[in-house]
């Protein structure tokens, strides 16, 4: 089995200055790729948010005894063409299903409102 390095975010905030070291194993079995929880994203995004709107690369993150792929929401109109991200959705990657809220839905609409608001300017 290869050693995968991800991104690792901590819930409690981290100190701004003065020295850290954070040393961290953690071996856990996924059943959903980066790949398929894109896809996965990128389906729900597709049919429940917008056509203008795509999913970027993955990361993985732990969170507690959870690990998620937090997939990136970017909107796309043209003539501009990207911009900006509006957001993001986790996919548990043990079991595929994705961690999205009609607020968190509501939250991506908004800041791609703002995006086109902005490049409307």
């Amino acid at each position: 089995m290869g050693t995968t390095t991800a991104p690792l975010i901590l819930q409690n905030r981290s100190p701004t200055r003065g020295q850290v070291l954070v040393d961290v194993r953690v071996r856990a079995e996924l059943n959903i790729s980066a790949f398929v929880a894109r896809q996965k994203v990128t389906g729900y995004v597709l049919d429940h948010m917008s056509d203008h709107m795509g999913s970027d690369e993955p990361s993985l993150v732990v969170d507690g005894e959870r690990f998620l792929w937090r997939v990136p929401i970017y909107l796309s109109v043209l003539p501009h063409g990207r911009l900006g991200q509006v957001g993001a959705i986790d996919v548990d990657a043990q079991t595929g299903q994705l961690l999205v809220t009609q607020e968190l839905v509501e939250e991506m609409q908004r800041h791609a409102q703002v995006l086109v608001e902005r490049a409307a300017s």
